[in-house]
This record gives structure tokens, sequence and C-alpha cells, in this order.
């Protein structure tokens, strides 16, 4: 006799939550690199290679830089611009399109990217970055995933993975198939799954890697363990962009922010439409441009680090067609 499909699917999550248990100890055990960090309350650093729907050719993935706080149960994910020098003019995108010919293999040549990327990374950063143990994930973005802001749609990804009984039980098959043959970091990406099922989205940061001008200051509170309170005791300074065609929106959006002490400085016009508000952290403390996203009252915004010094204001609101008051 079948058994109905509720119960099939109870016995799956049964089996995979015992699978993931005994992946645990074992992984502790072994001494994961990851489960090591999240023991020692210390950040975990790790590139991701994201695929993005309808990306192909000499691009390739897309490099990311994460970081996961394990005390503060924070994820920062950085995007790599593609136009981003790693040695001398070499840009990633150069870079992977090199490797690419090199290998004929997309996951070397992601790696390549990778290797520069890090020794880049290293030299702009103010403090010595600890890279042992540092993990190496892929992810595929389903169709209907992209964002206009891409690093937000990637944080989001990697968390809805631990929301997934099929992606769980992938990862906790390619874990255990690492494991057998004495891999220790092969349940890394399975172990962050899990973390980040903890983790609430108000604790994804994603961010745009700044010009080398601005990096050093950034990098350094990206990866402090307890980075210092920045101070609160001035007004969050805003721009409000209209990314729509609604008319007074903008106005409307400054009188709310200027209602819960944000003082907005400047009304204009978003540089292109938008489906979704964003809110752009300008200075790298995405904290007040998560202060923001709360005072917009607008469910659905969204905020990620671009810095950008000139516009000498701590974030910019670009709303969009989601949001009305």
């Amino acid at each position: 006799m079948e058994l109905p499909r509720a119960a099939l699917n109870i016995q799956r999550g049964l089996a995979l939550l015992m699978l993931a248990a005994v992946l645990g100890v074992a992984v502790v055990e072994r001494g994961s690199p990851f489960a090591s960090r999240v023991r020692a309350s210390k950040p975990w650093p790790f590139w991701l290679s994201l695929r993005e729907p309808g990306r192909a050719g000499a691009h390739g993935a897309a490099a990311y830089l994460g970081v996961y706080h394990p005390a503060r149960r924070i994820l920062v994910l950085i995007r790599i611009p593609e136009t981003t020098r790693l040695q001398g003019k070499l840009t990633a995108a150069r870079a992977y399109a090199d490797a690419l010919r090199a290998t004929d293999d997309e996951a070397s040549a992601s790696r390549a990217v990778e290797d520069l990327a890090q020794i880049k990374i290293s030299a702009l950063s103010l403090e010595p970055i600890s890279w042992e143990g540092a993990g190496r994930l892929a992810l595929e973005l389903e169709a209907g995933e992209e964002d206009d802001e891409p690093a937000v749609a990637a944080a989001r990804a990697l968390k809805a993975r631990g929301r997934s009984p099929r992606a769980l039980w992938s990862l906790a098959r390619r874990a255990a198939a690492g494991l057998s043959r004495g891999d220790r970091a092969a349940a890394d990406a399975l172990l962050l799954t899990l973390e980040l099922r903890r983790t609430p989205l108000e604790g994804l940061e994603p961010a745009l890697l700044p010009e080398d001008a601005a990096a050093p200051a950034f990098l350094a509170h990206a990866f402090a363990p307890d980075p210092e309170p920045r101070s609160d005791d001035k007004p969050i300074v805003v721009e409000v962009l209209n990314g729509t065609g609604s008319a007074g929106l903008a106005a409307q959006a400054a009188k709310v922010l200027r209602s819960k002490g944000v003082d907005v400085m400047a009304l204009g016009q978003a540089p292109r439409p938008r489906s979704r508000t964003v809110v752009y952290d300008r200075t790298g403390d995405f904290d007040r441009a998560a202060r923001v996203r709360a005072a917009l009252g607008c469910p659905t915004a969204i905020a990620a680090t671009r810095i950008d010094a000139l516009r000498g204001v701590d974030a910019s609101v670009e709303l969009g067609a989601d949001c009305s008051y």
C-alpha cells in the first residue's frame, strides 16, 4: 500500500533531521572549519560562486565574499564587481575569461578569480584577515529569484535553502560523500545553511565591494568580530528619490521619514524605474540604512550597501512601485 504524500514527506523530513544530526557530530569530531569558527564565535569567511539566470559567456558566475558572524547571527555578503581590478589592470571579468581559456573548466575559472580577489582583499584590509578554513560554496539562482539588487537576491537565496527539503537533502548527500572521502570541509555548506535558518532577514547585510579608497574601512567593519558601535547622537541624513510614475511620492515618503526623526536633505528622481524600494547605505554603516528602511513603513523595502561618499548622505532611498502612502 502506497503511503500518503504527507506521511512520506514527514518520513523524509525525519530522515533528513537524523542525517543532519549525525553529520553535525561527525563534523565536530573531524574538525570542520565552519564548526570550529562557530564554537570560537569568530567570523567565518567564504567565497560564493553564484550562477544567475541568463548569465553566461566570458563573465561566468558572479563572485561573492561572505562573512558569517556566529555570535551576532549576521551574514555580510559582498559582491565583487566584474570591473574590479584584481591585479594591475586585470579585471575580475578578464581573469575569469583567461582562466577559462586555460582550463576549459568553469569551476576552476571561478576559483582563479576568487584566489586573486582574496589577495586583493588582504592587501586592502587594515587588519590581517585569517583565511584559514575559508569556505568555497556554489549556488545557482532559479528563474524568478533575480533582483534589482543582486547581492540582496544572493543573500536571500542562501537563507532560503534552509527552508527547502530538496536543497537540504542535496547538501546532506554532498556532505556525506565528502566526509567519507576525508574532506573535513564537506559539510560546511550544509552547516551554514542550517545556521542561516536561525538568522533573521534583518541579519542579512548585502553589499557591493566599494572602490579601493573606501574599501579598507568597509572591510574592517565587515570582518570585525565585535565592531565598534557607530555614533547615534546625530540624525540620519538621507535623500529620497522617486523611482515610480506617481507624482509626489518622494514628498510623502519624506514626510513619513521626518516624523520618525530622519533628516531628509533632498528630494529627486531615481536614475531608473524601480519595482521595489531600495535603501542604499552610502557610508558603510548598514545599521543606519536598516533603520531608514524600518522608518519608511514599506514592508517589502530592501537595504544594501553601495558606498558613495560624494552624495553627502548616510543613505539614499529609491522608492519603487511597492511603496505607496
